[in-house]
């Protein structure tokens, strides 16, 4: 069993998600824009509210016109043993389980999707065990080809239908029915237990109380998976039987006497005032029950041992992970059960070698499993982007529905890049170039607010000495992107577009190219052009337009012309021992920034275009 889907409506900022989830499913996107929350709304789910505390109203999304919460899970990949767990919820050959968890006016409930007959949902509905046997005896009597069985009180009747329903899976039609029992073992029968566990680590979980051995801890429930307790436990429970017993004697023996001494005289004295009833005071031995064995983790360094929470919160941190993957291992090789570790921040106090090296790890825990084991994250972290995450990636961004600020989540795939960039690019271009555009060029812009797509690293450099002149760029977490090439502008585009990254592209015309290569410049701009939404021209004039802009020669061509005082200032540089000769991004950049007089319009008008992009506008 692993979750396939998960639908949330007006949890928090979360006015109405559909999320499909993956192996491994990375949340990206600004601060404040809901990816704790998808976590967060998983955890209410699966292990009700942290601490105990119920949700309120102000859990609600703001817009809501009706207080109500929904969290709903779709299962996937069931196997025998769900099946059999979660009966008729997964009746017939049915391929996934919907699952609901709901709250209003302080109460929650869970529901489910089941197959089941529509005349004995009528039948359920009624309220009073006589009335239900009633109906059930009048639909006998209507259809007596259903052959079903008499039934003397209302567990047969349950029962009855029950098993009807098994034996005709060709009849049954889906409905939605309230959880008969608890799925999640916060109370009654837990049909969940031993088939699914999500364990959220926040971002303010603290490591030295995950590592005490209580219950629901990490670290108590990986000694709970590795330590064998039962046969001390038996020792244990003869020593109870054992000690109590002695205490009853050492009781007797001690007290016996003295108490029915004790017992005559009040006896005699309440004889005095009525008659016929004796006072009797005995010994008294609560039973005793000892504490189930408990174990402590510490940490030896060198010659000192320490708690947990005395160490760096590096270390704690890398200790908490070790402790889920420990975990996770022992929890999917114990039983058929999966897990789903939900991580918020897993970069959180690691350096970037370390953040790089725990990634690896939870991707290949998700892989070696089999299904097993399902990660989930929210990051900040282009460290956690990884070749085979390009798919996996759920990038959230901020809207506003109904006055109030709402969700959106975007995702995207090979195929829909490919089909974005068909006029341009063929699918085995596309497949050459994605992996290296993805993990090279774009880390960092899928967490812009807004992106400024450019050729090449000197070219980053004056656009970014630019906006930090003009517009300070990074204060409105605008990236400039260096995509490698006029060749990479489209793909790099196409993934941004696709996972909502708004982006601009600045490119050169090449107009002043060797002869050898006229045609085949004529082609890419006509195709880079037409992509971006221009009219197809073989050298683009130098101008801004609303979704690029072309400088008609190349930009370094255009600096020297339109502005001579950076070609002023990067020489100053040079001289002054600062810069580079050559090409040169830090030699451009600073050039850029200490140039006399301001950039000319095509630069200053780039800048504020590319501004306007972003969400804070």
């Amino acid at each position: 069993m692993r979750i396939k889907r998960v639908a949330i409506r007006n949890y928090r900022c979360l006015r109405d998600v559909d999320i499909r989830f993956d192996d491994i499913t990375t949340f990206i996107g600004p601060n404040g824009v809901g990816k704790s929350a998808v976590l967060r709304a998983l955890e209410w789910f699966f292990n009700g509210p942290p601490g105990g505390r119920g949700l309120t109203e102000d859990d609600v999304w703001a817009g809501a016109e009706r207080k109500q919460i929904s969290v709903g899970v779709e299962f996937s990949d069931l196997t025998d043993t769900d099946r059999n767990a979660l009966g008729k919820y997964a009746a017939g050959d049915v391929q996934t389980v919907w699952l609901w968890r709901r709250w209003e006016d302080g109460s929650d409930k869970l529901s489910g999707r089941a197959l089941t007959y529509p005349p004995f949902d009528e039948i359920r509905a009624i309220k009073g065990a006589v009335d239900r046997r009633k109906r059930y005896r009048t639909l006998t009597d209507e259809d007596p080809g259903l052959d079903l069985p008499p039934v003397k009180n209302a567990q047969e009747l349950d029962d009855a239908m029950t098993r009807w329903e098994r034996e005709h899976p060709e009849l049954l039609e889906g409905t939605e029915l309230d959880s008969d029992t608890h799925f999640f073992g916060f109370a009654g029968q837990a049909k969940m237990t031993g088939l699914f566990d999500y364990v959220f680590v926040s971002a303010d979980l603290r490591a030295g109380e995950e590592g005490r051995d209580v219950k629901g801890s990490v670290i108590g429930r990986i000694l709970n998976q590795a330590i064998d307790r039962s046969e001390a436990e038996e020792e244990m429970a003869e020593l109870q039987i054992l000690v109590n017993a002695n205490r009853e004697s050492i009781q007797s023996k001690h007290f016996g006497k003295q108490l029915e001494s004790l017992s005559d005289q009040l006896t005699t004295e309440i004889e005095q005032l009525t008659m016929g009833r004796r006072v009797q005071v005995d010994s008294l031995v609560p039973e005793l029950l000892l504490p189930q064995a408990q174990f402590q983790v510490s940490i030896q360094d060198g010659t000192a041992r320490t708690r947990i929470d005395q160490q760096g919160h590096g270390f704690q941190r890398a200790l908490l992970v070790t402790a889920l993957r420990v975990l996770a291992q022992s929890a999917v090789t114990a039983s058929d059960r999966t897990i789903l570790l939900a991580i918020e921040e897993p970069e959180l106090f690691q350096h970037p070698v370390q953040a790089r090296a725990f990634a690896a790890i939870l991707r290949k825990l998700a892989a070696d499993t089999g299904h097993g084991v399902q990660i989930a994250y929210g990051t900040h972290s282009p460290y956690f982007l990884e070749t085979e995450g390009f798919a996996q990636i759920r990038r959230m961004t901020r809207e506003f529905a109904q006055g109030a600020p709402s969700v959106r989540i975007h995702s995207t795939t090979a195929d829909d890049v490919a089909a974005r960039l068909s006029t341009v690019l063929g699918r085995d271009q596309i497949d050459r170039r994605l992996t290296n555009m993805y993990l090279l060029n774009l880390p960092e812009a899928l967490f812009g607010h807004a992106v400024l797509l450019v050729e090449g690293s000197t070219d980053k450099g004056v656009w970014e000495g630019c906006g930090q002149r003009l517009d300070p760029l990074k204060r409105h977490s605008v990236v400039v992107a260096n995509v490698g090439g006029k060749d990479n502008i489209a793909l790099a585009h196409a993934v941004l577009t696709e996972l909502g990254v708004p982006c601009y592209a600045v490119f050169d015309g090449d107009a002043n190219c060797k002869a050898d290569k006229v045609e085949e410049n004529k082609r890419k701009n006509r195709l880079l052009v037409g992509y971006l939404g221009g009219v197809p021209e073989d050298f683009p004039v130098t101008k801004v337009h609303d979704p690029y802009a072309v400088a008609h020669e190349d930009l370094e061509t255009y600096l020297r012309s339109e502005w001579p005082d950076w070609e002023d200032a990067r020489r100053s540089l040079i001289t002054d021992g600062r810069g580079v000769d050559g090409k040169n991004w830090a030699t451009y950049r600073q050039a850029a920034v200490e140039a006399i007089l301001d950039p000319p319009a095509w630069l200053s008008d780039v800048i504020s275009k590319v501004r306007d992009l972003c969400p804070d506008g």
